[in-house]
């Protein structure tokens, strides 16, 4: 009796691990609580009995870290992971953070461009992916492609639905670009929906430094629907 009892506790530890602790962990992450996604993410590491699902996991712990704005933290893990012995699909999420990290520290001409080249290497492998292509957006707003970057950062919604984080970054990059472009009625649009989806994210404030927030909400400008893609339609 003991030893099926141990069997099963053994089962039921390989299934957790196997099954249940990732979509957990990805939950977490999905509604924007890392410190949650990272200590489940943590428990997949110390469990799973294959190296790919370990290195599956430190590449999770990263974007972690980087989702979260801990950008130092998150180049760290990432710069902590050999890339060259991860799968085709995990490499393309360490390629994405390598370059997302990179973007989001005040890069060099010569580093975005190094960014761009990676996070496009990712994309050969996860072409369909918005997070993949968000941070090929904002590789191409970095290296001064910004009618590139604007065509990218709109599409997005083509692929697949955004959560909230996502849809408010997307949206504070676009509010950069366009400012970039002088269209300063776009670029305070997108301010307005990047501090709405997600008020207190740490990209806000690059919206916000070159379209500050209003000091009454009530005076948010905003435009015309039509003028601008709408991701309920």
């Amino acid at each position: 009796m003991a030893v099926a009892l141990v069997a099963v506790a053994a089962l039921v530890a390989f299934l957790a691990a196997r099954y249940l602790l990732p979509r957990l962990a990805h939950r977490a992450f999905t509604a924007g609580n890392f410190a949650r996604s990272r200590r489940r993410y943590r428990a997949v590491l110390w469990t799973s009995m294959t190296a790919r699902r370990r290195a599956a996991a430190r590449v999770s712990i990263a974007g972690a870290y980087l989702a979260e704005g801990r950008w130092d933290d998150g180049a760290a893990a990432t710069d902590a992971i050999d890339g060259e012995t991860l799968d085709p699909a995990t490499r393309a999420g360490w390629l994405n953070n390598r370059a997302y990290a990179t973007l989001r520290r005040a890069p060099s001409p010569e580093a975005a461009e190094r960014a761009l080249a990676q996070v496009r290497e990712a994309l050969r492998a996860r072409p369909d992916v918005p997070a993949l292509l968000h941070t090929e957006g904002l590789a191409l707003l970095a290296t001064g492609r910004v009618e590139e970057s604007i065509r990218v950062l709109e599409s997005l919604w083509e692929h697949g639905e955004l959560g909230p984080r996502l849809e408010s970054e997307r949206s504070a990059d676009l509010a950069r670009a366009w400012a970039a472009r002088g269209e300063t009625a776009y670029a305070a649009d997108y301010a307005r929906r990047a501090r709405q989806a997600a008020p207190d994210a740490p990209w806000n404030a690059g919206a916000d430094a070159v379209v500050p927030a209003p000091a009454d909400p009530a005076l948010d400008p905003a435009l015309d629907p039509a003028l601008v893609d709408d991701p309920a339609a």
